[in-house]
C-alpha cells in the first residue's frame, strides 16, 4: 500500500485520481473531527470542504508531519471557518431563537417510563446547554475546548493546528475555561430564577 506521501507525490505529478485513495483513507478520522465541531446537519458539507481545501492546497505539504495531522489541521480551520460565518450571519439577520435554545419536544414514545424520560431529558439538556455555551465562544476558543476536553488532544498538535505558540493555547485555554464557567454559571441562575431546575 503506497503511503501518504507517494500518493500526494502522484496527484502532483497529475494522476489527480490518486487524491482518492486519500479521501478514503483519512475521510472516518475528517468526519469524526467535524461531527464533534459543528451540528449534524452540515457536517458532510463541511469535511467536503475539508478535502476540496486539502487538495487545492496540496502543494504546501511538504511530509515533514504525517498527512493526517496536516489534514486535520485544515479539517480545524474550516469548523472555525464554519463558526465565523455562523456568526456573521446571526449578526446580519439576528438571532433566530431564544437564546436558551427551542422548547423541549413532546415525549415521542408512550412506552418509555417517567424515569427514563427524565434522564433521557436531563442528559439532553446538559448537551444542549454545552452546545449552547459552546457557540458564544470565538472559533478558535471553541475548536481549542473541543480539542482537549472533547478529543484529548495534546497541547502541542493543538498549537501546531492553530498556528500558535504553546504559551499562547495555554493561556487562551485558560481563559475560555473560566468564559465557559461563567456562562454555565449564568445559564444555571436563569434556569433556578425561571423555576426549571
Amino acid at each position: 500500500m503506497d503511503s501518504d506521501l507517494d500518493i500526494v507525490r502522484l496527484v502532483r505529478n497529475g494522476q489527480v485520481d490518486a487524491f482518492e485513495v486519500l479521501l478514503r483513507r483519512h475521510s472516518p478520522r475528517v468526519f469524526q473531527s467535524v461531527g464533534r465541531r459543528v451540528p449534524t446537519g452540515d457536517v458532510e458539507t463541511v469535511a467536503q470542504d475539508v478535502f476540496l481545501s486539502a487538495f487545492r492546497s496540496l502543494d504546501t505539504y511538504r511530509g515533514r508531519q504525517p498527512f493526517e495531522h496536516w489534514l486535520m489541521r485544515i479539517a480545524l480551520r474550516r469548523c472555525c471557518d464554519y463558526w465565523r460565518g455562523r456568526e456573521r450571519n446571526r449578526e446580519s439577520t439576528g438571532p433566530a431563537m431564544d437564546e436558551d435554545g427551542p422548547d423541549w419536544m413532546e415525549l415521542v414514545s408512550r412506552d418509555l417510563s417517567r424515569e427514563e424520560f427524565d434522564r433521557g431529558r436531563a442528559r439532553e439538556d446538559a448537551i444542549e446547554t454545552v452546545q449552547a455555551v459552546l457557540a458564544r465562544l470565538d472559533p478558535e476558543d471553541r475548536a481549542l475546548v473541543e480539542g482537549i476536553y472533547f478529543e484529548d488532544r495534546p497541547l502541542r498538535e493543538l498549537a501546531a493546528a492553530l498556528n500558535w505558540s504553546l504559551a499562547k493555547v495555554k493561556v487562551r485555554a485558560h481563559r475560555a475555561r473560566r468564559k465557559l464557567r461563567a456562562m454555565l454559571e449564568e445559564k444555571t441562575v436563569r434556569k433556578r430564577e425561571r423555576g426549571d431546575g
